[in-house]
């Protein structure tokens, strides 16, 4: 579903959101650290940390829907996966790297738009949980004409 292009701007360093709901249907969310795309662009898995997101896992458990939001702040492209949880674990040392990687992209784009790094030195970003969503659709979510346009 995710090709190759794509895979390449969501794995480029992003502002990355997942949004849940609970079972009472009301909505939460968290920062995510850094997202890989899986199983030939039918999966992603999204890095979450820990400190931040003891509810997010709850409401994965109990609705499993979820919503990923991914914006470049250099040029605000943006886009939107929805998706179904299906799994989570303890994310691995070795992944680290390249979770660090990703957010260090993140905070060059951060700081092309004139936000200096220490506005995100103290955020919490290791330990992570590596969350598994199965992708059911995308959108393009760029301020402009195309907004809300489904990707396939």
């Amino acid at each position: 579903m995710i090709d190759k292009a794509n895979t390449e701007f969501l794995e480029g360093g992003l502002a990355i959101h997942l949004g849940t709901r609970n079972a009472r249907l009301e909505p939460n969310g968290c920062r995510v650290t850094a997202v890989r795309v899986e199983n030939q662009g039918r999966e992603v898995v999204a890095f979450l940390p820990v400190a931040v997101a003891p509810a997010v896992f709850a409401d994965l458990r109990d609705n499993g829907q979820a919503a990923l939001s991914f914006a470049r702040p250099m040029d605000e492209r943006a886009m939107q996966v929805k998706g179904v949880f299906i799994d989570e674990r303890d994310a691995d040392a070795s992944e680290q790297p390249f979770v660090m990687s990703q957010w260090e992209g993140f905070l060059k784009q951060l700081d092309i738009v004139g936000i200096p790094g220490r506005a995100t030195a103290t955020w919490k970003l290791w330990p992570c949980k590596a969350v598994r969503i199965r992708v059911t659709a995308m959108f393009s979510s760029t301020p402009g004409p195309d907004a809300g346009a489904v990707l396939r």
